[in-house]
């Protein structure tokens, strides 16, 4: 194994490490809950990425999978008994499918009209959320969704480090399946379609399925962060599948970097953290947001972790060039 690969797994087990220790450190319910949230959007961030950084295409209904996701798991709990510790399951099962179908008559189309294709069809499911008063009683949303259990362990998911631990786990399990998944046939399939699609269709890429595989994977890890945000606030409405939320969303890709792993990750921290830091301006946090996204664009296309992409490759440069002086 190369120097490099060690290094990249010491840093990631050194994050995790920092990670698992953090709500400890904080102290805080607060500072606990602000964790909690981060790493529900985390997850939510990382299936975006799917879309947006390795595909290629830029969707404007993923939230909707989201809002999907926690409605299918509220739902399921509260009425039809099953237990809550499969709800992510589930709503990650049910958000797949719907997600397999929207993307076998969407991917067909790129660029633009996929994006208003998908546009088109979160605004539809939000409708239907919002004016299905009998089922998901409209606009007053689902409230005193059961909270998370665990079999066998008498620990109160009310408290947010216990919810946690939860969500960490569920970030790690992504973080590790997103880079299994770029390291494999499938996941350089996705960046061939992505830089050239011409090209990859020559060297026998299913230029379709390719995307419907990795669509159907992003709607359905959507839906599993929908269901964990459901059962850790335990109030839901439909303004989870409106624009707002999805602007959001892709504001933390972008911001982070999108195509990367690590960028979803810090994309969400920032949304949180400025979140709660301009709360008290109200509606004026999503001009700030929209103008760091716009200064990202700018001037960091890639992200803020092109900033420690490039120290680290100048520091590794510097001592090429000097070795090169007479």
């Amino acid at each position: 194994m190369s120097s490099k690969a060690n290094n990249h797994i010491l840093g990631m087990l050194a994050t995790g490490a920092v990670l698992a220790v953090a709500p400890f450190f904080l102290g805080s319910a607060y500072y606990q809950h602000i964790l909690v949230l981060w790493g529900i959007y985390a997850v939510l961030a990382l299936s975006l990425n799917i879309i947006v950084g390795y595909l290629g295409e830029l969707s404007f209904g993923h939230t909707a999978f989201f809002g999907m996701g926690a409605y299918a798991s509220a739902i399921l709990t509260m009425r039809y008994g099953v237990p809550v510790i499969l709800g992510p399951l589930f709503a990650a099962l049910i958000a797949g499918l719907i997600g397999m179908a929207v993307g076998y008559l969407s991917l067909r189309s790129t660029g633009p009209q996929f994006a208003i294709l998908t546009l088109s069809f979160g605004s539809i499911l939000y409708t239907i959320v919002n004016y299905w008063v009998d089922f998901t009683r409209g606009p007053m949303g689902l409230v005193n969704i059961p909270r998370f259990t665990l079999p066998g362990l008498q620990l109160d998911f009310s408290k947010a480090v216990n919810m946690y631990f939860v969500v960490l786990f569920v970030v790690a399990l992504t973080v590790f399946g997103c880079h299994a998944l770029m390291r494999s046939h499938s996941g350089r399939s996705f960046l061939a379609v992505r830089e050239n699609p011409a090209l990859a269709a020559s060297l026998g890429i299913n230029i379709f399925r390719t995307k419907l595989a990795g669509f159907t994977a992003a709607t359905a890890l959507a839906g599993a962060a929908g269901s964990l945000y459901a059962h850790y606030l335990t109030v839901i409405t439909p303004d989870l599948m409106g624009l707002q939320s999805m602007a959001a969303v892709i504001i933390m890709v972008i911001i982070g970097g999108k195509g990367t792993l690590i960028g979803p990750l810090v994309g969400a921290l920032v949304y949180v953290c400025l979140l709660e830091v301009l709360r008290a301006t109200g509606a004026l946090r999503m001009v700030s947001f929209a103008a760091l996204m716009t200064l990202c664009v700018v001037f960091l296309p890639g992200g803020l972790v092109s900033i420690w992409r490039n120290f680290r490759n100048g520091r590794a440069a510097k001592p090429t060039a000097l070795s090169a002086q007479p």
